[in-house]
């Protein structure tokens, strides 16, 4: 078990958003673990979470946050979202499927690559071009293009620096 430094400051920060913040959203905060934070709680002695009380995870979506979600969930990560939105990584996912917003995998867990498709990868991949320009070509993400590339094993791109030798 990791031993953790809990300094005045790292206790205030727990009991001041303890009713606020998920205890997962908390420990990334700090730097701890989630067990570390909950451990912490009971030894201070920080009332259990009233029940009935809205919890962080159950965010009020406004229809300005789901504008913002919906005009740049291609673009961004969702730890990008979470920063802009205010919520949490958790709360931005939940979101997006619940608004059935996908990022080009149709809805699906994992996207099905077929062999014309990843032909199609190879080839513009070998071609130079951006692993952006390729997803949006193909209709997947950029993190799917991401993940199959390096499942083919394919040589990692060099640096412009190095082009230009």
């Amino acid at each position: 078990m990791a031993n953790y430094d809990w300094t005045k400051n790292a206790d205030e920060f727990l009991s001041a958003n303890w009713l606020k913040m998920r205890a997962i959203d908390i420990a990334e905060h700090l730097g701890f673990s989630r067990d570390a934070v909950l451990r912490r709680a009971r030894k201070l002695n920080i009332e259990k979470k009233p029940v009935d009380a809205m919890r962080p995870q159950y965010y009020q979506w406004s229809e300005e946050m789901d504008d913002n979600l919906k005009s740049h969930y291609q673009t961004k990560t969702n730890p990008e979202l979470a920063a802009i939105l205010g919520v949490s990584k958790q709360a931005v996912m939940r979101r997006l499927k619940t608004l059935g917003l996908s990022r080009g995998n149709d809805g699906h867990t994992h996207y099905d690559w077929s062999y014309e498709r990843t032909s199609q990868l190879v080839s513009k991949y070998s071609s130079g071009e951006e692993l952006a320009k390729i997803a949006q070509a193909l209709g997947v993400s950029l993190q799917a293009v991401k993940r199959k590339t390096k499942a083919l094993e394919l040589e990692p791109r060099r640096k412009n620096t190095e082009k230009q030798r």
